[in-house]
Parts: structure tokens; C-alpha cells; sequence
């Protein structure tokens, strides 16, 4: 079964057209034809019209008579592939695209389409090429990248449930006693939109050892919009919440933007803390640039703000290499059953690397400053499944 929204894209593959006038594709269009069957400029603005209108079979039918007076006009074989598309026919637009692409290899919309047809058809190898290929053809442009990662997300889900295991250790200045965490996560797909996420986390601070229990729900509703819902529960828990609720909804923009709201709301054993985020991303052709401004408010304690930068690059197989940095006020844990709104500061690397479909790893190196408190210098790395 196809992505929903890989449904709706061919749907609205043609929506550039709909600026043209509603009655091209009735009797005037027809009649503008009819009096001058020669006229491709007239034959040509029919069918953009009718394929505007919805009716793809009536613009097939003008595209043929197009192509057989010329084979290698690349406007015209974009048209023909996007309808054949919109009817859902992927593999016969194909050929259209491939020739078009070589009549016209800097025609851009025509490696779109082309990439649209791989991705409807799940001819992932082929469509991983074909956007490295977009990348150095069209270096400033940043859909092939941003499409690249998409479609190796896709490729990568299809294998089925991802296991990933890492640990951490976090060194804390003035002799105290280090930070350890070891975190087990699950994601398995329901559908080709929706997916469950879980995990156990277990850590140790201060001399404190708490377990904790993840759970989550993911749905793509379309190709712009997301949202998830997730909890943690640790009973019993001293330095991490004793339970906590987790929703966000992602929007994806125009000009390879997208908005993101995260509202938690985490309970410990003597004080809550309600916080929300929101955060804008920026896609350009070699990074995701994203900035994240998160205000939180600790029972009793006021409201705080936070700032974040992330610098991502991907590469490969959705693979990553991120480059992060914050500074701000924040609610954190400082000792057991302690919790304290502190001026951090922090700076950070880290990716996820996909050896091949089924293995990859994860790690992390970073460095926090808890107000005036000490410092923590972080490492993490982990192990990365799909089966």
C-alpha cells in the first residue's frame, strides 16, 4: 500500500496550473483548436487546462497529438509524465521523464517528477540515485537533499521495526560522582504512516538509580502535517519525572521550511513543570538549520526561557551529523528530589550513521554547563537495528 501522502502529491502534482483560466478545458479550448488543429501554443494551453481541471485523460489524448509532432519538447513531456502520474501510472511516465531529462537536463521540474515516479513506485535504489544525481546538478537548490533523506526514511521503515541500545557517561566537575544512563528503544511501524514508539531508560545520578518506561503514538496525516503523543512513567523515581506527557504537531512550509510545537507536562516528587517549544527548520541545499525557543514553568518557580541551534548535514542512508548549542534558564534535576531553574549553557556533536539498511550506529560527545553549579562533559554511543 502507498504512502497517503505520496497519494496526495501526485494528486497535486499539476496544482502549479491552477492559475489558468477554468473554461480552457470546455468549448472555448476546444473551439481555439478546432479552428487551427496546427497551433501547438493553443493545443499546448488545453492541455495544461484540462490537467488543471482534473481531467487527465482528455489532457493525455492532447499531449499524444503534441508528441507526435514533436517528440523532444521537454514542456510537453513533463505535462503528459504529471498526468500519467496523477492517474496513478508511475512506470509509464517513466520513460517520458528519462527522456525528458536528457533533451533538457537542466529543466528541474522534470527531475522532480522523475523522482516522484521512483518514490510511488518503491524504486528506492534507483530513486536514491537519481536525487544524488539532483544534488550536483542543481547544488543550490535544496528539494533533492530534503528528498533524498525523505525517501531513505521510507526505505528504512519499510524494513520494519528499528531496536536501538546506547549508553551514556556524563563526567561532572569538582570529584563528583559520574553519570550513567543505558537507554533501549523501539519503534515499529502499524502502517506506512503510522508507528509506535517505546523504550526503557534506567540512570543513575547523585547516587540515585531510577527505571523509566516509554511509550509513544506517531501519524503522518499528510505530507505536510504530523503529530505525536507520548508518556514516560518511572514510580518512585528521585532525580527523573515520575511520570510525564509528551504532544507535538509538525507542519512542513513553503520554501523548505517547517514548524514544529512540542507541550510537555513532567511530574516529580516535589514539583511539576509544564514547558512548551516551539521550533522553525530551514532546509538548504547542503544543511537543516533549526532554532528552537522553549519556555518552561516549574510550580512555584516562574517561567524560563531557553534557546537552541541544530545544524544538521545528511548524508547517505538517513544518516546524520548534527552540530548543536543552547544557552537559557532551565528546570533541572541538580539532586534528588531537587529540582532548581539554573543559567545553562551547552554545545554539542552528534549523528546517526547507517553502515547499510539493517545496522548503524549513533553517538554523541558534548559538553553542559549547569549555572554555577559544575560541568558535565556528555559521551553516548549506541547500536542501531531494522528488521
Amino acid at each position: 500500500m502507498q504512502h497517503i501522502y505520496i497519494r496526495i502529491l501526485a494528486a497535486l502534482l499539476c496544482t502549479g496550473l491552477n492559475s489558468l483560466p477554468a473554461h480552457a478545458c470546455d468549448t472555448a479550448g476546444q473551439a481555439a483548436v478546432t479552428r487551427n488543429p496546427g497551433d501547438t501554443d493553443a493545443r499546448y494551453e488545453l492541455a495544461r487546462s484540462c490537467a488543471a481541471a482534473g481531467r487527465h485523460q482528455e489532457a493525455l489524448a492532447q499531449y499524444d497529438i503534441l508528441l507526435a509532432r514533436d517528440a523532444n519538447n521537454s514542456d510537453w513531456l513533463l505535462g503528459k509524465a504529471q498526468s500519467l502520474i496523477a492517474l496513478q501510472r508511475p512506470a509509464e511516465a517513466l520513460p517520458f521523464l528519462e527522456h525528458g531529462r536528457s533533451v533538457a537536463p537542466s529543466y528541474e521540474d522534470i527531475w522532480r517528477t522523475n523522482a516522484t515516479a521512483l518514490e510511488m513506485l518503491q524504486d528506492y535504489e534507483r530513486g536514491d540515485a537519481l536525487l544524488a544525481d539532483a544534488q550536483r546538478a542543481f547544488p543550490q537548490s535544496a528539494w533533492p537533499a530534503a528528498k533524498r533523506a525523505a525517501l531513505a526514511e521510507q526505505r528504512l521503515l519499510r524494513r520494519g521495526t528499528r531496536i536501538s541500545l546506547a549508553a551514556s557517561y556524563e563526567d561532572l566537575s569538582g570529584g563528583r560522582d559520574p553519570w550513567r544512563a543505558v537507554t533501549l528503544g523501539v519503534d515499529k511501524p502499524l502502517d506506512e504512516r503510522r508507528r509506535i514508539i517505546g523504550g526503557l531508560h534506567a540512570e543513575e545520578r547523585f547516587q540515585a538509580s531510577d527505571a523509566q518506561l516509554s511509550f509513544g503514538f506517531v501519524d503522518r496525516v499528510s505530507d505536510d502535517w504530523s503529530y505525536s503523543v507520548a508518556g514516560d512513567l518511572a514510580p518512585g523515581a528521585e532525580v527523573l519525572p515520575e511520570w510525564s506527557v509528551i504532544a507535538e504537531a509538525g507542519r512542513t512550509l513553503p520554501g523548505d521550511r517547517s514548524l514544529g510545537f512540542r507541550a510537555r507536562h513532567s511530574s516529580y516528587t516535589t514539583v511539576d513543570v509544564d514547558s512548551l517549544a516551539a521550533t522553525m527548520e530551514q532546509y538548504t541545499a547542503q544543511l537543516r538549520i533549526a532554532y528552537t525557543l522553549t519556555g518552561a514553568q516549574p510550580s512555584g518557580l516562574g517561567t524560563s526561557f531557553s534557546h537552541s541551534v541544530r545544524i544538521a548535514h545528511d548524508y547517505g542512508q538517513s544518516s546524520h551529523v548534527t552540530l548543536a548549542f543552547g544557552f537559557g534558564d532551565e528546570a533541572e534535576t541538580v539532586a534528588p528530589g531537587v529540582v532548581l531553574v539554573t543559567h545553562d549553557k551547552n554545545i554539542g556533536l552528534n549523528g546517526v550513521h547507517w553502515r547499510n539498511a539493517e545496522w548503524g550506529f549513533s553517538w554523541e560527545a558534548g559538553w553542559y554547563r549547569q549555572g554555577d553549579l559544575y560541568d558535565r562533559v556528555r559521551i553516548s554511543f549506541g547500536l542501531e537495528h531494522r528488521f
